[in-house]
């Protein structure tokens, strides 16, 4: 039986956390995000009395395995850690149609994972989780871009439980090939909006490489478009090559589908990771108990620019308001 998690913001007591991941990843925890036993309980401790004394956040999980992935997306700067709590429940409480009631057994939801769409790979030799996705997969005909945009949220979601990723990162192959104009031109300008905002500011996801591969020349002017909402780190790191052939180079043949040249069965990966979206499906689905007053969000999602600070009494400036050392 899967484990549900507390979404009280100041409860009796706390777990207490124990790090069971291979040496790699305490070396890269160390060397990368600044993470060591000390530093964490430390982290842990601070951000949960910033929690607590909060006077917008009515409900939040407060177990470690759900604060740590703020803390390592933002190397253990406690203050922006909870900056990236704070926007991340904002968004989910504006954006509700996109990023609540998440479930695996919804029918799109689980007619797109039985499509192929996603492949989770698994590891690379530097600890980074390996995904795959084949784009021409999408039912454009079906599905919507907010229900594409849903699934790949709940995508995110299922990974970021995974400490192995909030560590390591990930690298996203996308494979274009067999794609048409209607894939790309189901996609709004506030679409892209909201979903690369997501993407950039309010996810807790460290993207180390982004491959794509066969990416159709009559799309080039909606890519650029959509890049428009990415930030330049984002960008910097999206490379584009011009066959999947060449795209696979770039991974282990240990991590490649046997269609490519490797050794992995896509079927059965896939399998395996719906299998893990059933385990996990309550837990997914009791984020949205989680709750915060959005009043003093508004102007987040009003101007696009606005800086990634710009929380109106935000976190930088409530994490000192509230006296947490």
């Amino acid at each position: 039986m899967e484990k549900l998690y507390s979404v009280e913001k100041c409860p009796q007591s706390y777990d207490q956390y124990e790090f069971t991941l291979p040496d790699l990843y305490r070396k890269l925890a160390k060397d990368e995000l600044r993470e060591d036993d000390e530093i964490r309980e430390q982290s842990l401790t601070q951000m949960r009395e910033w929690i607590a004394k909060h006077p917008y956040i009515r409900k939040c999980r407060t177990d470690a395995s759900f604060l740590l992935r703020f803390l390592r997306f933002r190397k253990y700067s406690v203050p922006m850690a909870c900056e990236a709590l704070e926007r991340y429940l904002a968004m989910r409480e504006t954006f509700p149609q996109w990023f609540k009631n998440l479930d695996c057994n919804d029918p799109a939801m689980r007619e797109m994972l039985q499509d192929g769409v996603f492949t989770k790979l698994g590891q690379d030799a530097e600890g980074r989780t390996v995904i795959l996705f084949r784009f021409a997969r999408f039912n454009v005909d079906k599905f919507s871009s907010l229900q594409e945009g849903r699934f790949t949220v709940l995508l995110i979601e299922t990974l970021l439980e995974c400490e192995e990723l909030q560590i390591g990162g990930f690298r996203v192959l996308i494979d274009y090939t067999g794609s048409v104009l209607k894939h790309y031109g189901i996609w709004g300008v506030s679409d892209m909006k909201v979903f690369m905002d997501a993407i950039n500011r309010s996810y807790p996801i460290r993207i180390r490489e982004v491959h794509g591969a066969k990416f159709p020349k009559f799309a080039v002017s909606l890519l650029n478009l959509l890049l428009t909402f990415a930030s330049p780190k984002l960008k910097d790191r999206i490379t584009c090559h011009n066959s999947v052939e060449e795209m696979a180079k770039r991974c282990e043949s240990t991590l490649l589908p046997k269609e490519w040249g490797g050794v992995c069965d896509l079927q059965e990966f896939n399998q395996r990771f719906q299998d893990h979206l059933e385990d996990r499906r309550q837990v997914l689905l009791a984020l949205d108990e989680m709750d915060i007053d959005t009043t003093n969000y508004t102007s987040l999602w009003k101007h696009h620019e606005a800086p990634e600070n710009e929380i109106d009494s935000g976190a930088m400036g409530t994490f000192r308001k509230l006296d947490v050392d």
